[in-house]
């Protein structure tokens, strides 16, 4: 039976937003959701958690594959390097990202999303790449199959279900890049997320809801059987940015002299203006759901407050 999840953030100051932990879970299971997917990072997640997290979601890097292909990244601290580039080399990357399975894997979660994408920092505010995406897939994969390594019987602890973004790596466009994981993956407990709002910021053109829906239910349904069948999570949130998107592929980059901090305060305003995580209002957004009937769907909304969150949880958890 497919699960309604909350998504929601473990670190102190978010969950403080909420009240703190105990108050967070009584919130959302109060709004309806049958439990949370909870973003999780570097420590030991909340054990009040446990049971309630169905789902995780492993802490994300920025650009973790230019230091994958042998890149020196600009010296900074432990903390700062983790998110990133996931480590100073491929060594760290790993180690990194084996020690976040294992905080992570205290809360005994069904899955854990991982994001399958890497955006050069000096890229993050453009629309065009020099990165393939069938480099940055199969590089994830590597990764993922040197931590793999580290536990017993060459598997994760939980499902690990890669994710796609508009930036070089897994688009879910198609099925090229579900064949290079079902190809390369050396451990067999894997999965797909996909993410619809991130899948109308890759096409780019999304302004209106109901033929932006139109035009996600066209490239699921072309999926072969194999992929739709490893689609467990679906992040169900929709961005109608296009204007926006538009507007930055014609306007000249102003390239500046930047502090990393000051250029990331700048694609974090950017990347909120693309990815709004907004809730669906079309019931006929449901059917993006029922072609692929996963697992678990995890209602992503972005609002300025927890109250805010909670309602766009309920008014698109309504339509189901």
């Amino acid at each position: 039976m497919m699960e309604h999840l909350f998504g929601i953030s473990a670190y102190k100051f978010d969950l403080d937003e909420y009240g703190g932990s105990s108050e967070a879970i009584r919130l959302i299971t109060g709004a309806g959701a049958d439990g949370t997917e909870l973003l999780t990072g570097y420590f030991d997640p909340d054990p009040m958690f446990t049971g309630i997290s169905k789902g995780v979601h492993l802490p994300y890097a920025t650009d973790w594959y230019s230091v994958w292909c042998g890149d020196i990244p600009p010296a900074t601290d432990d903390e700062k390097i983790k998110f990133r580039s996931y480590g100073r080399n491929r060594d760290e990357i790993i180690r990194n990202l084996t020690d976040a399975v294992i905080y992570a894997s205290s809360l005994s979660p069904e899955y854990g999303v991982i994001h399958a994408s890497s955006i050069r920092t000096d890229e993050i505010m453009n629309f065009t790449y020099k990165d393939k995406d069938e480099d940055v897939v199969r590089a994830i994969i590597e990764i993922l199959n040197g931590v793999a390594s580290s536990f017993p019987g060459n598997e994760m602890p939980f499902r690990i279900v890669l994710e796609n973004l508009w930036w070089p790596g897994l688009s879910m466009i198609d099925d090229s890049g579900f064949k290079i994981i079902a190809e390369e993956s050396n451990f067999d407990n894997w999965g797909l997320c996909l993410d619809v709002g991130h899948l109308m910021c890759r096409l780019g053109n999304c302004r209106d809801e109901k033929d932006s829906i139109n035009d996600i239910l066209k490239i699921v349904r072309s999926y072969p059987k194999k992929m739709r069948d490893r689609i467990d999570v679906m992040h169900m949130h929709m961005s109608l940015s296009a204007d926006y998107i538009r507007e930055c592929i014609e306007r000249p980059i102003v390239n500046e002299i930047l502090s990393y901090d000051e250029m990331m305060k700048r694609a974090y305003e950017h990347v909120c203006k693309v990815d709004e995580h907004r809730p669906f209002t079309q019931p006929i957004c449901t059917d993006i759901v029922r072609s692929v009937s996963p697992k678990y769907v995890t209602h992503e909304i972005s609002a300025p407050t927890p109250s805010e969150r909670i309602s766009g949880f309920v008014s698109q958890r309504s339509l189901f």
